[in-house]
C-alpha cells in the first residue's frame, strides 16, 4: 500500500492508494464481476485479447465524515500507446484536473489490434472546492500483455458414417485455458445439397481438449443425408474477459477454411434368405 497524508491545520488523515485491479472474467458474455490485484502471485501481468474492451478500477476514495464538505477525489488513468479512457459502460470518461486524471474510479479501454506489452499507471489526488489539495504520489504502474485471439483449424473433408456413430473431427487449436468453439450443423436431406436444408436451432458449444472435436451421434439428428459442421467462433479464458464480445469475435484466419462434411448413410438391411423352390 502507498499512502499520502492530507493535512488541514492539525488534522492529518491518511488516504490509502489501493493497488490497481484487473478482472478475472467468468466464462460467457456477461460483464466481469470478479477483480484481482496485479500484486497477487499468479496475476502480476494482465493478459488481454487484441481489440478487447477491458475494465480496470481502484477503490473509490471518500473523505472522513468529520471533514467539511467540498473534498473530492480524482483518479489518474494513463496508458502507453495513448489509449482512450472510457467509462465502464463505454462512454467517454469525465476529465479531471491535470493530465490523465478522471472522475471515474472504474474505467475501460479498448486494447490495440496488435500484440505486445503496454503499461497502465494510476494514482489518486484530492481536491478541496475544485482545487488540487494533495497532489498524487508515485504512480502504481503495471503491465498489460496483449495477445492473439484463440484459433481452431481442421482440414475440410468428406466422411461417411452409419447412423448412431460418434464423429471425431481431427483439429488443432490455440488459446489460453478453457478454449471453447461455437459451431453449427447444417443438414441437407440429399447428398448433393439439391434438397431442403435445416440448421441447428441456436449455436452448439464444446470445450476443446485433445486433438478431436467430438460430435455425438445425436448431433446429426435421425435423418440420412449430408451434414456440414461449420465453426463460427472460438473463445478462451482471456477473450471472454472483454466487456464487448463483438470486439473479440473470430475472424476468417482464426477458423477452419471450410466445412467438415459428414454423410450419414442408411444402414443396410438383410432380407430373408432365399433358395430355389424344391421340386415336386
Amino acid at each position: 500500500m502507498k499512502h499520502q497524508t492530507l493535512k488541514i491545520g492539525i488534522l492529518a488523515t491518511a488516504l490509502a492508494l489501493l493497488s490497481i485491479s484487473v478482472t478475472a472474467q467468468l466464462p460467457g458474455p456477461s460483464l466481469p464481476t470478479d477483480y484481482v490485484d496485479f500484486i497477487t502471485t499468479d496475476e502480476t501481468i494482465d493478459s488481454v485479447t487484441v481489440g478487447s474492451r477491458m475494465p480496470y478500477r481502484v477503490a473509490a476514495q471518500s473523505a472522513p465524515s468529520t471533514l467539511p464538505s467540498g473534498f473530492t477525489f480524482e483518479y489518474k488513468w494513463a496508458f502507453s500507446g495513448s489509449l482512450s479512457v472510457l467509462t465502464f459502460t463505454g462512454a467517454s470518461a469525465t476529465p479531471g484536473t491535470g493530465t490523465d486524471f478522471y472522475e471515474e474510479n472504474e474505467i475501460s479501454v479498448v486494447m490495440p489490434s496488435s500484440t505486445g506489452d503496454i503499461t497502465i499507471s494510476t494514482n489518486v489526488q484530492s481536491l478541496f472546492n475544485g482545487s488540487v489539495l494533495c497532489p498524487a504520489g508515485p504512480d502504481e504502474t503495471n503491465t498489460i500483455r496483449v495477445i492473439d485471439r484463440p484459433t481452431i483449424t481442421w482440414t475440410p473433408a468428406v466422411e461417411a458414417f452409419c447412423a448412431g456413430i460418434e464423429v471425431n473431427i481431427p483439429i488443432s487449436f490455440s488459446g489460453i485455458d478453457s478454449v471453447e468453439v461455437r459451431y453449427r450443423v447444417d443438414y441437407y436431406d440429399t447428398y448433393d445439397k439439391s434438397g431442403g436444408r435445416t440448421s441447428t436451432s441456436g449455436a452448439l458449444y464444446q470445450t476443446l481438449s485433445g486433438t478431436t472435436l467430438d460430435l455425438a451421434a445425436g448431433a446429426f439428428g435421425s435423418g440420412d443425408g449430408l451434414y456440414e459442421i461449420i465453426a463460427e467462433n472460438v473463445t478462451d479464458r482471456i477473450s471472454r474477459k472483454s466487456l464487448d464480445q463483438t470486439l473479440v469475435e473470430s475472424q476468417s484466419g482464426d477458423l477452419p477454411s471450410g466445412a467438415y462434411q459428414v454423410l450419414i448413410i442408411p444402414a443396410p438391411t438383410t432380407s430373408p434368405l432365399e433358395h430355389v423352390r424344391n421340386m415336386y
